[in-house]
């Protein structure tokens, strides 16, 4: 499976269709694409839909019984619950509910952030990406990243 990679500016356009950088398509594959929160609360997420469905979720909804914790419900509910399948039509766009997209700042005839990370798209209000770097350096990261796996 190829990384989903790279940054690209964007348009929604008069009808609320984002679309997909043929880069991005590519490594996609997919005729659809799972749109959901993304995990800061403050953009959203694009997946493929088998690693929505196997990767993602299984660790979430890995018993029949994960509904008995309470952080687990949650988490559900605010990232399972809210997770549409979106077709990807024949130009390469999606076209994201307006209800979604208004609550992430990415109303019809917008600029929008397409950011590749890894296995997962963000998409962003570029004024919220560019005030949400908390400065921390990427070695800093990384040191941590790799101090916490010791």
């Amino acid at each position: 499976m190829q990384l989903l990679t790279g940054m690209y500016n964007a348009r929604i356009d008069d009808k609320g269709r984002l679309s997909l950088p043929a880069r991005l398509r590519t490594a996609i594959a997919a005729e659809q694409v799972v749109v959901l929160p993304g995990l800061d609360e403050n953009h959203l997420m694009i997946m493929r839909p088998e690693y929505f469905e196997k990767d993602f979720s299984e660790p979430i909804l890995s018993s029949p019984m994960a509904m008995l914790d309470k952080k687990k419900r949650i988490l559900i509910r605010k990232l399972i619950s809210p997770a549409i399948y979106v077709d990807i039509d024949s130009s390469g766009r999606i076209n994201i509910p307006p209800q979604i997209r208004e609550k992430y700042n990415l109303p019809n005839k917008s600029e929008a952030l397409l950011v590749g990370a890894g296995y997962t798209v963000e998409l962003w209000n570029p004024d919220v990406f560019a005030s949400s770097d908390d400065g921390e350096s990427i070695a800093d990261l990384a040191q941590d990243l790799f101090e916490e796996k010791e």
